[in-house]
C-alpha cells in the first residue's frame, strides 16, 4: 500500500537509514493452522510493516507482494508484537 524509509535512531534522532519499510495488506491467508478452533483466512485484511535493506521500489497500490527470505520474530509484554524482515521484495503490477 506504501512505503516510508526504515531508519535507526539513538536519542530521537536518526542516525542510519537501513532500506526501507513497505506498509502491507494481507489479501488471504493459505497458513495450516493446527486446531480445529482456528477460523479459515485468520489473517486476512490484517497490516503489517516488511523491512527491507534496500531503497524503495515502484509499484502500484494493492499489487502483490511476495517477501524474498522473509524471517519474522513476535516481541513484547505479551508477545503481541510482529517484526517482519525480507532480503528483498518481488512486486507484481
Amino acid at each position: 500500500m506504501a512505503h516510508e524509509p526504515w531508519n535507526q535512531y539513538e536519542d530521537g534522532k536518526i542516525t542510519k537509514e537501513l532500506g526501507t519499510k513497505f506498509k502491507c495488506v494481507i489479501a488471504s491467508d493459505k497458513t495450516k493452522y493446527k486446531g480445529d478452533d482456528v477460523k479459515p483466512d485468520l489473517n486476512a485484511g490484517e497490516q503489517i510493516d516488511v523491512k527491507v535493506p534496500l531503497p524503495p521500489k515502484q509499484f502500484k497500490k494493492f499489487s502483490k507482494i511476495t517477501f524474498i527470505n522473509p524471517t519474522a520474530s513476535v516481541y513484547g509484554t505479551f508477545m503481541s508484537e510482529l517484526s517482519v524482515k525480507a532480503d528483498d521484495v518481488d512486486i507484481q503490477s
